[in-house]
């Protein structure tokens, strides 16, 4: 079955809800996990409507009934970069499109569209994120994450965290895919 998929487990809402806060609570009944089957299946990928695709080794066991791998420090940042490009349509950006213009001109030979530049101030890091396009946010969300469950938090990140789970009052960004082996 090519299209198949299933609603998030308990586990993986908690996820949600732990990097999330409250942000994606009105998307998570609707929210749904695709086996990636076609294409490239080692990469993830997430569509409107909240279909989010995952590779076959993401699951526990490599069963797609089973909850995602999300004590994997990468499978976990690759789930949440995804999952920010859900938060990032509730925000009202135009993920698809943006990501797709943004993958053709890498293609193309133009710059990878997840690169940014790290450092470890959060107030720099924070204003970077709020400039940054749909997949810089991506991947600065991804390394988030997989610090937090690698339990290297990064303190960096924190300002960003607040934002996205609606606690730091900041503005909606106005303007993220990962990759994994």
């Amino acid at each position: 079955m090519v299209f198949w998929s299933r609603p998030l487990l308990p586990l993986e809402r908690a996820f949600v809800r732990r990097h999330f806060g409250a942000t994606l609570d009105a998307q998570l009944p609707g929210l749904r996990v695709y086996l990636r089957r076609v294409g490239d299946t080692q990469r993830a990928l997430s569509f409107n409507g909240g279909r989010i695709s995952m590779p076959r080794i993401c699951f526990v066991a490599g069963d797609p009934h089973q909850p995602l791998r999300l004590t994997h420090a990468q499978i976990a940042g690759c789930f949440a970069h995804e999952l920010l490009h859900q938060w990032q349509r509730v925000q009202g950006q135009a993920v698809t499109r943006e990501a797709f213009w943004l993958q053709l001109r890498h293609l193309c030979g133009g710059r990878n569209p997840y690169a940014y530049a790290r450092c470890s101030d959060a107030q720099v890091m924070h204003d970077t994120f709020l400039q940054a396009q749909v997949e810089q946010q991506g991947q600065i969300w991804e390394d988030h994450v997989r610090a937090c469950v690698a339990g290297q938090p990064a303190a960096e990140f924190a300002r960003i965290a607040a934002h996205v789970r609606g606690e730091g009052g900041s503005p909606a960004p106005t303007t993220g895919q990962g990759h994994f082996s």
